[in-house]
């Protein structure tokens, strides 16, 4: 199983409320992706930014022919599925995680253009220990 960091540029918590499942541009990775990765989702911005939750990979990455955004045609090309299961409780905000030694290295924390980047293992894995990870209702 691998880990994604995928980012929003607004806050999701309304949208996740109403849909947990969604599908998310993957214009990177493509092939790297696989269902049952982790995905942590980043949530970028100038109130707040972090990561606040953590969904799972359901299908394999697509090739959609639905013309999302006229504007940006290309976007929402190539699409993952994530079904959203934890809520980060609190979430893990950009400002604290630079300042972990472990993650003040790794740089899409700091956030990126793309909307998603592999995490390391190492990196993943001292998420998990930050985390306190809240299940979703059904």
């Amino acid at each position: 199983m691998g880990d994604w960091i995928f980012q929003a540029d607004h806050p999701v918590d309304d949208e996740v409320a109403q849909q947990p499942e969604d599908w998310w541009n993957t214009p990177h990775h493509r092939s790297e992706i696989a269902v049952g990765d982790r995905v942590w989702l980043q949530v970028s911005g100038r109130h707040r930014p972090g990561l606040y939750y953590v969904a799972g990979v359901i299908r394999p990455v697509y090739e959609s022919a639905e013309i999302t955004y006229p504007e940006r045609p290309s976007f929402g090309r190539w699409r993952t599925d994530i079904l959203f299961e934890y809520r980060i409780v609190p979430p893990l905000l950009r400002s604290e995680l630079l300042q972990d030694p472990q993650l003040a290295s790794f740089s899409p924390l700091r956030g990126f253009q793309a909307s998603n980047r592999p995490v390391p293992a190492a990196i993943a894995s001292r998420l998990l220990k930050l985390a306190t990870l809240v299940p979703l209702a059904e």
